[in-house]
């Protein structure tokens, strides 16, 4: 779990920078920017998946790095990426909570839609940079 904390942290930051990033410049309201992409969502909202996937990137391929014999299976791989993700999750949900709390937003639902989008996301993303990163097994 050691190794999770760092580039959790960095995710978490990073996503609750860009939070309150998307909400002041008014990205994520649809009387603002009426001509939306697919499924209503922007063309920046999509750029929030390089945060997950460069803490996942930087935190697996530091994790691998850190083993004796630089033997990394897949499971081990995702189960890093997991802890990863869990300490950055939390982070950027009490971003997100305190964002909620301290602006009147009509739009909470659509908030609690877009962090269940991101979880799924990160989920994602996970399984491909663990399949990046894991040793091909010697016996198939």
């Amino acid at each position: 779990m050691k190794h999770a904390w760092p580039y959790g942290v960095l995710i978490g930051i990073l996503s609750g920078i860009w939070i309150f990033f998307i909400q002041k410049t008014g990205v994520h309201n649809r009387e603002i920017i009426p001509s939306r992409g697919i499924l209503g969502i922007s063309w920046m909202e999509y750029l929030s998946v390089l945060i997950p996937f460069v803490g996942l990137y930087l935190g697996i391929r530091k994790y691998k790095k850190t083993l004796t014999n630089g033997e990394l299976s897949f499971f081990r791989a995702f189960v890093q990426g997991f802890m990863i993700l869990l300490v950055g999750g939390v982070l950027a949900g009490l971003a997100t909570a305190i964002l909620l709390q301290y602006e009147q937003q009509p739009y909470m639902e659509e908030y609690i839609g877009r962090f269940g989008g991101a979880l799924l996301a990160g989920i994602l993303l996970n399984f491909a940079v663990s399949l990046w990163f894991m040793n091909r097994p010697k016996n198939l």
